[in-house]
């Protein structure tokens, strides 16, 4: 796959191309093709919106391009592929305006009773003459000053509430580390993209750290901060005692399964070791191989554009061998349960989410093409 984001080349077809389903939203479908190729979905999408906006919008004509598929087909069955028709721009109220409207409201009410008074009309008299509803006629006769208009209805935010522990977590073990980096808000949804299938977008996220950082401006204290990490927090050390337990069961469990696949009901192969692991993980509400593949990375010291499964093969004995051989799949088994026996004793032991974290962001700033957002309202101090 070309990576140099010039429309000039036409980008290579992708080994695996799964079938899009109907009805389905083009980020859902770039996990599944991420994934079958053993790429990170936030790499794959970023290649898929292209230069300048590496965030935006991905681009229908470049997914056309990756999976050999007519670019009307994907837009008739991914729902959001096409940017939304746009509609008439709403003119938004200036307080100015607001001012004026408040006034005029006060001297309606202010007419309708003197009318009232005067020539004793009727509701539906007084409603007729002023162009009014009679039940705002009714309010000016109980009272000269007009009702304050009803709040807008709460957003529904369902990808943000399912991210919002994650998020907390992570801002809660870099506030604990304090080792002077900032954690930009593309890591954070990069990382709830790759390792947690989140749906949420970059500008929730983004609207999301921003109101965080403006409410501990607000009170020094971090009493809202402190009271999200107490009510659950899968990364925090405070914690402890409720995941240690826990990760002890899959290190067990998963030391049985490598001795004996076939008692569990696996093969004993590469594939079907991967997806028990990740069965694992998703009974864990992706909380049993957080940070794994940032561990991985780090060990390897190279490939932050793939996904653990492919970061294990990488770290195999022999190392990456495509295809596998019966050999090479043995290896990657073997390698595979070492690594996640190692990564999981890490885990439990103290601060180990903040050392993996720590660790991660440590190398990230040693490479030479990243570069964190250096926007103030994407950084928590």
């Amino acid at each position: 796959m070309s990576t140099d984001g010039s429309d000039g080349d036409r980008p290579r077809l992708l080994p695996a191309r799964p079938r899009p389903k109907a009805g389905e939203t083009t980020d859902s479908y770039i996990r599944r093709l991420s994934r079958a190729n053993h790429l990170k979905p936030s790499y794959l999408r970023g290649y898929l919106a292209g230069p300048p906006n590496w965030l935006g919008r991905p681009r229908a004509e470049r997914l056309a391009a990756l999976t050999g598929r007519q670019q009307t087909a994907l837009e008739k069955a991914l729902v959001d592929l096409l940017p939304p028709a746009r509609t008439k721009t709403v003119k938004r109220t200036t307080p100015q305006e607001t001012t004026a409207r408040r006034t005029d409201r006060s001297a309606l009410f202010s007419a309708i009773r003197q009318d009232a008074r005067a020539e004793g009309l009727s509701l539906r008299a007084l409603a007729e003459r002023h162009h009014v509803h009679r039940r705002t006629v009714r309010h000016a006769l109980d009272s000269p000053t007009p009702p304050p208009r009803k709040p807008p209805p709460a957003r529904e935010r369902p990808a943000l509430d399912r991210a919002r522990p994650v998020i907390d977590a992570m801002l809660d073990n870099h506030a604990e580390a304090n080792d002077g980096q900032p954690l930009t808000t593309r890591f954070i949804w990069e990382h709830l993209l790759d390792e947690h299938d989140s749906e949420v977008s970059y500008a929730t996220v983004r609207d999301y750290i921003a109101q965080l950082r403006q409410q501990t401006l607000e009170d020094d204290a971090f009493p809202v901060r402190e009271r999200r990490r107490r009510s659950g927090n899968i990364l925090s050390t405070s914690a402890g005692t409720t995941q240690g337990p826990v990760i002890q069961h899959y290190r067990e469990l998963l030391a049985a399964v490598g001795q004996r696949p076939s008692a569990h009901g696996l093969d004993g192969t590469y594939a079907s070791m991967t997806a028990f692991v990740l069965g694992c993980d998703a009974g864990n509400s992706n909380g049993m191989l957080a940070g794994f593949r940032e561990w991985l990375v780090v060990r390897l010291d190279h490939g932050n554009n793939l996904a653990w499964p492919s970061l294990v093969r990488h770290l195999a004995p022999n190392g990456f061998v495509h295809p596998l051989t019966p050999a090479a799949d043995t290896a990657a088994v073997g390698a595979l349960f070492q690594l996640l026996d190692e990564f999981l004793e890490l885990r439990e032991g103290r601060d180990g989410p903040l050392k993996i974290y720590g660790a991660y962001q440590a190398w990230l700033n040693a490479q030479n093409w990243y570069h964190p957002d250096p926007s103030p309202t994407d950084q928590i101090n």
